[in-house]
């Protein structure tokens, strides 16, 4: 206001000048009280009015205190818009200092400014003098220089004040960040000390002429006093790794470049340790001023890569040696690893195929696919612990190989996802062909290669099925040679092997397919013709069979004639049934060979009558098995089951025309150890005598006595067998029937409390049959019985065309060769080769196989060269009641006596 002349004498009153700078600080420390408190928008423009208030009650006293001649008028609009104009700056001031701090405090002093200097003028212009010619000067005011020097000097006092403080805060500033710096560094140093201690590794600071400015815990640890002697830390290195350490570090330090390194020192215990070995440069203006090192014990890490470095050696010279193939895919991109071995085994070069899981996939058998595939898919959803199939894989040369897959997945994602996938292909070509060979040994006759009863007997059985179908008519033939034992007597069984194998080439070469004929057993043989036009064409086609057979057979030097009887039985005229059939058409054989043999016979249904009459004696044989089940007139005989080896016990004695001190090829005497029987059924019969188990078992099975019979015999054995003096095991047979009883398990055990024999002396026999019938039902029952400790056999094995299958499903205990095969061992090559399959089988599944009905030394000595484990046959017993085995089971008489028994009865007979 000193610079305001409203063009009269001015004055100013001294107390109220002085009472309006009062004022304006007063508001001023009000405005910056309201804001330290409420550090607010709102604290800010609350703040912001009271400066502007305080500013104006700073211009009204300051006006008041202005004496001149005359009175002020003021103009309230302009008074008003200076007082908002202000308050809008000092608001905005504040805001923005708020907000922006102290990092730019100009455009806040501008609003500042401004709003004081809006206020300030805006005021004044709203203040207008009136002269008034009767008011003088007042002698109390004070002449405006005097105030003006006042005031500059004042303001002058507090801008050097202002100054000091200023400085003074900054210098207060200065040394508390100072003191922050300094305190934050020594934590920073605290902090890298705690750090490098705690490191797994040593950690220290060297300059670069070798001198240690720093170490961890460690470093002091493994060195001790003298970790700052460069020489001693060199002679804690490993002799062998010293000269290329040091060249190393020269060329680093020449190079002022990081040392690299891994070499073996010697800790305080004497022992050398491999460490891994960092030294980085710390450079300052192009210069290295010191090296920060590190040094990670790794002894541990390098045995173990040694070791994973020997056994993967290991494992490619077992890759090499064997026929796997490995394999591991990344199912996420279809990347296939395959080594070496695979690829050579599938006739392609290594990188001849893209190494990915699609070229595996087009490689599969389409037969093949939907199993590889949907075995696959189950492991992938983690439904199956491993993904194991046989299937065929394409070679380069277009042929098809039998491969053995197994694979097991090894990662998977966070959503349970595969992710990879590690197998092997195992090269099973060989033993698919053995399987093969096997099998179709099983299904055919040996000796003409024809099919067997077994094999027909399915064949027939699809076919009958086929008349639902509307299918057209068949007929089947029974065959039996005329004048063949003749032949076989006079020339011997040679000349008659030869006829047989002649007659069954004759029997392919006189049907077209898909005829089939069969060879049922010794000269009889069976042929289904699929397809007749009536008994007429069947009939045809029967007598120019029967003039095919009796063309001369060439036999060595001589020409030998022989004719074949015919019956047969046409579906579905004479029935639709398979057991129907076959006996009408064995009947009608009978005719033909009793009109006087060499001609085929047709079914008659006056044929019955005769049937009629072996019905009735079948019903009274019913009856009476029903009644000696009933009466206990059944019997058990025990035939002796013996495992060969070397020692004392000679159980092949010898027999008609052979020496007593025979021996072994190898000169050592044959053993024969008793270790069980087989339990065989009898009947004593009232009035028939002893009745044979061929007449009445057939009949208990097909009239579902067998159940009973089963058991009876089950539990006559372990009552028995539980009573012998030697833990000896006990064989039974169960029959199909049986198994078709849900508490079969339960039942046998029961039974085995009943008697008290432990369940591992028990064996229990079953046929294909009882298998193939309902495997899942079979399975869930054998699996029963083993877990009881129960021993399974399966009976008869490879008279079946699905031994294989069912070994595979299964793991039994011991399986039984059938003897048909073994009584042939010394007359038939094919019959030794399957017993010699067989036994193989069983070496490598790790069963025990019994050969059945060993009757001569040479069969005996035979299976003891092809390491049959157990036999069992006429050789060493026939079967005999309980009391006749006494001796046996108490080991008071050798297996041997027995023998030497039987071959006296064949020396005198």
């Amino acid at each position: 206001m000193l610079g305001y002349d409203p063009g009269v004498g001015v004055g100013y009153d001294p107390a109220l000048t002085l009472a309006s700078l009062l004022v304006s600080v007063a508001g001023a420390l009000a405005a910056l009280t309201l804001l330290h408190a409420f550090r607010t928008n709102r604290g800010c423009i609350g703040a912001g009015i009271v400066l502007s208030l305080g500013l104006a009650a700073m211009h009204v006293t300051g006006m008041q205190g202005v004496r001149i001649p005359g009175t002020f008028i003021w103009h309230p609009g302009t008074a008003v818009a200076a007082l908002l104009i202000g308050s809008v700056l000092n608001c905005a001031s504040l805001l923005m200092l708020r907000h922006q701090g102290d990092r730019n405090l100009v455009p806040s002093a501008t609003l500042l400014s401004g709003g004081i200097a809006v206020l300030h003028f805006l005021a004044m212009a709203a203040a207008e003098v009136v002269p008034d010619p009767r008011a003088g000067p007042d002698a109390g005011s004070l002449p405006r220089a005097p105030i003006a020097v006042g005031i500059a000097l004042v303001v002058l006092a507090v801008l050097a004040c202002s100054v000091l403080a200023l400085v003074a805060d900054r210098l207060r500033r200065m040394n508390r960040v100072l003191s922050e710096q300094q305190a934050a560094l020594l934590a920073s140093e605290e902090r890298m000390r705690a750090l490098t201690d705690s490191l797994p590794q040593m950690v220290w600071v060297v300059q670069d002429d070798g001198r240690i400015v720093y170490s961890n815990r460690l470093f002091r640890a493994f060195f001790g006093a003298n970790l700052a002697s460069y020489a001693l830390r060199i002679d804690a290195q490993h002799p062998d790794d010293r000269a290329g350490t040091a060249a190393s570090w020269h060329r680093a330090r020449v190079e002022r470049r990081t040392f690299d390194a891994e070499l073996r020192w010697r800790n305080p215990a004497g022992e050398y340790r491999w460490h891994k070995i960092v030294i980085v440069p710390v450079m300052q203006e192009r210069t290295v001023v010191e090296w920060i090192g590190t040094a990670l014990d790794i002894d541990d890490i390098v045995r173990a890569r040694d070791a994973l470095r020997v056994s993967e050696e290991r494992l490619a010279l077992a890759l090499d040696a064997s026929s796997d193939g490995l394999w591991d895919c990344d199912l996420a991109t279809g990347d296939l690893w395959a080594s070496d071995r695979l690829w050579q085994r599938l006739g392609y070069a290594a990188g001849e195929l893209p190494f990915h899981r699609s070229a595996w996939l087009s490689l599969i058998h389409l037969d093949d696919r939907p199993e590889v595939f949907g075995r696959l898919d189950a492991h992938l959803a983690a439904t199956t612990p491993v993904f194991e199939c046989e299937h065929r894989l394409q070679r380069k040369d277009g042929s098809w190989g039998w491969f053995l897959t197994r694979a097991k997945v090894v990662a998977r994602d966070a959503d349970g996802r595969a992710t990879r996938l590690v197998g092997t292909h195992v090269d099973i070509g060989l033993r698919k062909e053995a399987e093969r060979r096997i099998a179709h040994m099983a299904a055919h006759d040996a000796l003409t290669d024809l099919p067997n009863r077994t094999l027909f007997r399915d064949r027939l059985r699809r076919r009958l099925s086929g008349h639902r179908r509307g299918e057209a008519a068949c007929a089947v033939l029974c065959i039996d040679l005329d004048r063949f034992k003749e032949v076989n007597d006079v020339l011997g069984h040679h000349a008659g092997d030869a006829l047989l194998r002649e007659v069954g080439q004759r029997l392919r070469e006189g049907l077209a397919a898909p005829d089939i004929a069969a060879r049922l057993g010794g000269d009889e043989f069976a042929v289904l013709l699929d397809a007749v036009d009536g008994a007429g064409d069947a009939l045809a086609r029967a007598e120019a069979l029967i003039r095919e057979i009796g063309r001369p057979v060439r036999l060595g030097d001589q020409s030998i004639e022989i004719g074949a009887s015919i019956g047969i039985a046409s579906s579905p005229s004479d029935g639709t049934d398979e057991e129907a059939i076959l006996r009408r058409a064995d009947l009608a054989l009978y005719k033909a060979k009793a009109a006087g043999r060499n001609l085929a016979c047709l079914f008659d249904p006056a044929m019955d009558p005769a049937m009629d009459l072996a019905l009735a004696e079948r019903r009274r044989l019913e009856a009476d098995l029903r009644r000696a089940i009933a009466q206990d007139e059944l019997v058990l005989h025990y035939q002796p089951q013996v495992r060969p080896g070397r020692g004392q016990l000679f159980v092949g004695q010898p027999s008609a025309g052979q020496s007593p001190d025979s021996q072994h090829a190898d000169g050592g005497p044959l053993e024969g150890r008793l270790v069980g029987f087989e339990a065989l059924v009898r009947w004593q019969h009232p009035s028939r005598g002893l009745v044979p188990p061929g007449a009445f078992i057939p009949l208990a099975e097909e009239t579902g006595l067998v159940v009973a019979l089963g058991e009876w015999v089950l539990r006559a054995a372990c009552r028995e067998a539980a009573g012998w003096a030697r833990p000896l095991k006990v064989a039974v047979n169960l029959s199909p029937r049986q198994f078709q009883q849900i508490d079969l398990p339960e039942r046998v055990l029961a039974i085995l409390t009943e008697t008290g024999l432990p369940p591992d002396r028990l064996e229990i026999e079953v046929t294909e049959t009882v298998i193939i019938n309902d495997m899942a039902r079979a399975m869930t029952v054998l699996r029963r019985l083993k877990s009881f400790g129960i021993r399974i056999a399966m009976d008869d094995f490879g008279t079946g065309y699905s031994s294989l299958a069912t070994l595979q499903a299964f793991p039994f205990d011991t399986i039984k060769i059938d003897r048909s095969f073994v009584s042939q061992l010394e007359q038939r090559p094919a019959a030794a080769m399957i017993v010699r399959a067989v036994l193989g089988l069983g070496r490598s599944l790790d069963i025990q196989v019994v050969a059945e009905g060993v009757e001569t030394e040479g069969q005996m000595l035979f299976l003891i060269a092809e390491g049959c484990g157990e036999m069992q046959g006429y050789l060493f017993g026939k079967p005999q009641p309980v009391e006749q085995i006494a001796g046996l089971v108490a080991g008071e008489r050798p297996v041997a006596a027995e023998r030497r028994e039987t071959a006296l009865r064949l020396v005198r007979g």
